[in-house]
């Protein structure tokens, strides 16, 4: 018969390959060995957020927490679902916590940085992402927030070479590209926003916002009829984007009321 940590093991092996069931088969196993194991608890709570339900992951990591205070994770991972719940401040307060048990987790600086950005705390958002690229150079989401970040603050310059960095971390990504090309627009730098533009619809073809900022870029270029153009395809990308929403809202109520007939 194996351990709870053998099981835990084979737990995080099929997490890791995907096989999410059989890892919650074997994270359930250790609760039923022990109910208060905390990296079981820890681990359920993750798939919990994983798979959307946020509260009930929050509960979990709370509960993981209360037999092993101190786990930087735990509260990182609250923080993240808090976040996605929009609770910015309780969000913030998290990450917090998981930096009080652990100085040096790059990713609590990082989340911790959006929330202060998000709050219009701009200054200290910067300070806390400079922390976390101190700490792990090659996050090009931080580097991209940082973006975003020093965007607000008026440092468009900054703003790119940050933009550039996450772009040499992760060429493939077309959010780096849009921002960059957003901010280079503002800046008057039209023929490069367009080349930043074009970038990212090559990456992401459905980018309505990057399709909207190349009419825009084509229009303060003079080249009318290529903007019209482009403006009318952000419109039908638009539609679609609203259509989809629209189809996934009908979905969740759908959903939740067959939950609560059951």
């Amino acid at each position: 018969m194996p351990t709870n940590a053998e099981l835990i093991q084979q737990g995080l092996i099929h997490h890791r390959q995907g096989q999410v069931a059989l890892a919650m088969d074997r994270y359930t196993e250790v609760l039923r060995n022990d109910p208060r194991h905390a990296d079981a608890l820890y681990y359920i709570a993750v798939i919990a957020c994983q798979e959307g339900q946020l509260q009930q992951g929050v509960d979990l990591a709370r509960r993981s927490l209360s037999v092993q205070p101190g786990q930087a994770r735990a509260h990182n991972l609250i923080g993240q679902a808090l976040h996605r719940q929009g609770k910015i401040k309780d969000a913030l307060e998290a990450f917090d916590a998981a930096l009080g048990c652990d100085i040096k987790f790059a990713d609590a600086y990082g989340h911790r940085a959006n929330m202060l950005s998000e709050l219009g705390r701009h200054a200290e958002a910067l300070s806390s992402f400079d922390r976390a690229l101190e700490l792990n150079p090659n996050s090009a989401t931080d580097w991209l927030n940082r973006g975003a970040t020093l965007d607000a603050l008026g440092r468009a310059g900054d703003a790119i070479a940050s933009y550039d960095r996450a772009i040499a971390l992760d060429a493939d990504s077309a959010v780096p590209h849009f921002n960059r090309a957003q901010t280079l627009h503002a800046m008057g730098r039209f023929e490069d926003a367009l080349q930043g533009f074009d970038r990212a619809l090559a990456l992401a073809p459905k980018m309505a916002p990057a399709q909207r900022g190349r009419a825009a870029a084509l229009a303060a270029l003079g080249r009318n009829d290529e903007a019209r153009e482009a403006s009318e395809k952000a419109a039908e990308l638009e539609a679609e984007l609203a259509e989809k929403k629209k189809a996934a809202e009908k979905q969740a109520e759908l959903a939740k009321n067959t939950q609560e007939n059951n």
